[in-house]
């Protein structure tokens, strides 16, 4: 699997334009909006988005063929496709973290603690969606057709979360009041909570991953 990693990350050195311009991406956001929950959030969804890129590469010209050959199972292929993506966000997250607050600093804009721990969780939650849902689409259907499939399932969660926020609003229910009672009086135990969840559904998907790779043909 180490292997795996250190192909996956020599594959992603070509892609230097493509790190230059999220960093000046970064740097814009930062010195626009005085708010940096949205540079933060967006560098580390693009990072997880990554794992995509690597898969791609992999499918190139029969590339898998070549790569199931290696002492190499699928399960381990799978495995190591979604902990690539994992560190690949976390770097990203850690990475526009540093750059937010050198930035926040230099502006003097006080950062409160509590809204980068809301922040963190946030993109946590985003990435773990995204690694979960693109994940087994591109397995399944490759580069070309999981683009078509990975748009349709984000649209269809954004409606259902659109469906969800007016149900609230017709039963009364204040969002920004349950939001606010989780991450500040119930902070902790958010957290853990979310944790949780992310790795039950990363967990179904790397499942569902792993059933769809030992299905495929090549």
């Amino acid at each position: 699997m180490k292997a795996m990693l250190i192909k996956d990350v020599n594959l992603l050195k070509g892609q230097k334009q493509f790190f230059g311009m999220l960093f000046l991406m970064i740097i814009m956001f930062t010195v626009i909006q005085s708010d940096p929950t949205f540079s933060i959030c967006y560098v580390t969804l693009m990072f997880a988005i990554l794992t995509l890129t690597t898969m791609s590469y992999d499918d190139y010209e029969n590339g898998m063929c070549y790569l199931l050959t290696l002492p190499v199972s699928r399960r381990e292929y799978v495995t190591e496709k979604y902990l690539f993506g994992m560190l690949a966000s976390l770097s990203g997250l850690v990475g526009s973290s540093l750059v937010t607050v050198a930035a926040a600093y230099i502006k003097r804009i006080v950062y409160p603690w509590e809204e980068w721990t809301a922040t963190a969780i946030s993109c946590i939650i985003l990435l773990s969606l995204a690694l979960a849902v693109t994940t087994p689409i591109q397995l399944k259907f490759g580069s070309e057709k999981s683009r078509m499939a990975v748009f349709g399932v984000f649209a269809l969660g954004s409606v259902a979360v659109f469906i969800i926020a007016k149900l609230c609003q017709a039963a009364g229910i204040d969002i920004n009041a349950v939001l606010e009672s989780a991450f500040v009086e119930n902070l902790t135990t958010t957290v853990w909570g979310i944790c949780v969840m992310a790795a039950a559904v990363l967990a179904v998907s790397w499942w569902i991953s792993v059933r769809v790779l030992e299905k495929r043909e090549f």
